[in-house]
């Protein structure tokens, strides 16, 4: 270093000027509360809020930087952070060592609503909502841990980390705080800070109802809180919306039986989203393997119609999403979820698997994750599902390698050993249940296809996935690569195990977290299969669908909670004793 720089960086960065450093601590400080939802976005964010390339004309620019952007990048002012520490610089009796401690909690508040704030928006696409979060967090983290198998010595060392940065929290505000002499701050800083707190009380005076929104230039905890409260009473007032008296009428036709009854299979597949037709790097993997499952279909007698749903959840909560199918109402929060759940335990509720129990199926539900479900939240939802038998990973028989998420076994080899159980149980109609296991995030490692599925046990271990985070591309070519996986599955445990008046039916549950994006939609595809042409035909005149497996050119008209409608009519009006007592079809459910 030159010998003549040395005094000026010294001047610079001295206690005796501190403005340097108190700026440098200051906006340090700021920035860190944005870096949550930066991360949690950062494989398909920009660091830097402008200059990706993009023409901007100077208004635009200005727009972006001063009022509002989308992408998620750390350079914003947080108001409260910047008010508490301009009064403590301009007032002096504010400056005591409780009001130290003070800030500091505030700070780790605003830290850790950030953090909150950036999963739920990352991960599912929603406001965040205290009422409906604190039901979703309260009871997935412990089955959540769980399904990671983590060993204790990273949650240990994961307490240590926080401890150490709340630690370097402390000392850092108190730094810049009460280590900086604040009364040599020079005038240009106490200026500086003012027309910054003007500049944002002005923005917050002029756009009071967006600075709760992350894509603000000023950002306020205050206003965060105010509409995540009104948005938590609206949600409190929905979960009761579902009276009995009120849903009654909806189901008259559940006294309406059924003269013939095909076996049916309701597959739900995890994170199968019309993503896959709005990437450039996903499209032609998607539009092959669909040719290459259709001629297999084709070839083999089975008639096909495919449509979109919007599911009502995204990117995760796939027990909303089947729930709404099941139910024909529109759940949108695991606390709506909870709240039906609590109210039918002790009466019967008239969805799906209900009714066609009461038409001599025998139904069940296959859960092929590792990790079972505890005895007391089993029974709950036995208790409200009702199946006849919920085969879980214990009955299945299996014991080779697990994979990817909970973890779980060959989806291949968990449908054809509930097949196997399902033929030996009897010739009554059965209905199967299921939600693919392999194609959940993280979609890696995956099982290979086997010529005999009972062969899966005897595979070798796989290897373990890299610690790292896998890059944005990688993780999209790990999704499409689970995809082809479960749909190759399904379509080969159809081919091989259908009978001539089954019905299957294929749907996404949401689209897949870390890879999809808002403006991606909440589409998934839905596909009916059945070598009853009629049967398959039936669905049409409801929908629009393509007669293949590509959903491509479709838009969307039904929702998950209109399916259970669908599939009554159309089953009643083909197979019904008294046709003139048929559901209406209602796409978006029976309840508005």
């Amino acid at each position: 270093m030159c010998p003549l720089q040395k005094p000026l960086l010294k001047r610079l960065f001295s206690k005796n000027h501190p403005d340097w450093l108190f700026w440098g601590c200051l906006l340090l400080l700021n920035f860190l509360l944005f870096l949550p939802i930066y991360l949690f976005q950062a494989e398909r964010a920009s660091f830097w809020p402008v200059g990706n390339g993009t023409a901007f004309s100077v208004a635009d620019w200005l727009q972006t930087l001063f009022v509002q952007r989308s992408n998620p990048d750390i350079f914003r002012l947080h108001l409260e952070w910047l008010g508490l520490v301009t009064l403590w610089v301009l007032l002096r009796p504010l400056r005591r060592r409780r009001v130290l401690l003070l800030i500091f909690l505030v700070l780790v508040g605003q830290l850790l609503y950030a953090t909150y704030e950036g999963f739920i928006r990352s991960f599912y696409l929603l406001d965040p909502t205290f009422y409906n979060d604190y039901f979703l967090f309260w009871d997935m983290t412990g089955n959540v841990l769980r399904g990671l198998h983590l060993p204790l010595w990273v949650y240990a060392a994961g307490a240590v980390a926080l401890g150490g940065l709340l630690l370097a929290l402390w000392r850092l505000l108190r730094f810049l705080l009460l280590g900086l002499p604040t009364e040599r701050l020079s005038v240009w800083t106490r200026a500086g800070l003012c027309v910054l707190l003007l500049g944002a009380l002005g923005e917050t005076a002029v756009f009071p109802t967006d600075i709760g929104q992350p894509e603000t230039a000023v950002s306020s905890l205050v206003m965060k809180l105010l509409e995540n409260s009104g948005r938590s009473r609206l949600a409190y007032a929905r979960v009761n919306q579902f009276n009995s008296d009120n849903l009654a009428p909806h189901y008259q036709f559940t006294h309406n039986n059924l003269t013939q009854k095909p076996d049916i299979y309701l597959l739900f597949v995890e994170s199968y989203g019309s993503v896959l037709y709005q990437r450039d790097d996903l499209l032609p993997a998607t539009l092959r393997l669909h040719n290459e499952l259709m001629d297999k279909l084709r070839d083999n007698g089975w008639n096909v119609a495919s449509t979109r749903s919007e599911a009502p959840t995204w990117g995760g909560a796939s027990w909303v999403s089947y729930t709404s199918a099941l139910t024909g109402l529109r759940l949108e929060s695991h606390a709506q979820f909870l709240a039906l759940l609590d109210k039918y335990q002790e009466r019967p509720f008239p969805h799906l698997i209900n009714y066609l129990h009461d038409q001599g199926y025998r139904t069940y539900r296959l859960s092929s994750i590792g990790t079972e479900l505890d005895e007391t939240t089993l029974a709950a939802y036995q208790q409200f599902y009702r199946f006849d038998q919920w085969l879980q990973f214990s009955d299945l028989d299996y014991n080779g390698p697990l994979y990817g998420w909970g973890p779980s076994p060959p989806d291949q080899y968990a449908l054809n050993a509930a097949e196997t159980q399902m033929e030996a149980a009897g010739d009554e109609p059965h209905l199967l249940f299921f939600l693919t296991q392999n194609s959940h995030y993280p979609w890696n490692p995956l099982p290979t296809l086997a010529d005999d599925w009972r062969t899966l046990p005897d595979l070798p271990q796989p290897p373990v996935p890299p610690a790292e985070r896998p890059s944005y591309d990688v993780l999209r070519q790990h999704y499409m690569t689970a995809v082809d996986y479960d749909l190759k599955t399904l379509v080969d445990f159809i081919v091989e195990q259908g009978d001539d008046n089954d019905l299957f039916i294929l749907i996404g549950d949401h689209q897949p977290a870390r890879v999809a994006r808002y403006s991606d939609g909440w589409d998934t595809p839905v596909h009916i299969i059945s070598r009853n042409a009629d049967l398959v035909d039936a669905f049409r005149p409801y929908a629009d669908f393509s007669h293949s497996l590509s959903t491509r050119d479709i838009t969307a008209t039904l929702h998950h909670e209109g399916l259970y409608s669908l599939l009554m009519r159309v089953l009643l009006t083909q197979y019904g004793s008294d046709p003139t007592n048929v559901p209406d079809y209602a796409p978006g459910g029976f309840v508005d």
